[in-house]
């Protein structure tokens, strides 16, 4: 069960894989001077901002991105897609 600590924290226990232990380890390293709670919080905080995304959109109405549109999206960022070059009349 979480203890209740000083503050605005509170101490669980996690079992988690040792590939997921190692990559939080290497992230609190690189930005928190090895503070491992400093990267779980990062972690919960990305949870936290997809959990606010998912409800923006379903607020909105869902999403109006087609899985095409999408893939689409994706390989123009990859650069896998050149652009077009638009043709316009001479002035």
């Amino acid at each position: 069960m979480a203890q209740r600590r000083a503050g605005n924290t509170v101490k669980v226990s996690v079992s988690l894989a040792k590939e997921d232990v190692a990559a939080l380890k290497r992230h609190a390293k690189y930005a928190h001077a090895g503070n491992l709670s400093a990267a779980f919080g990062d972690a919960a905080r990305w949870i936290r901002q997809q959990e606010a995304r998912r409800r923006l959109i379903d607020k909105l109405g869902g999403p109006s991105l087609t899985a095409e549109s999408a893939a689409a999206i994706d390989a123009e960022q990859a650069g896998a897609v050149r652009k077009k070059a638009r043709r316009g009349h001479a002035a």
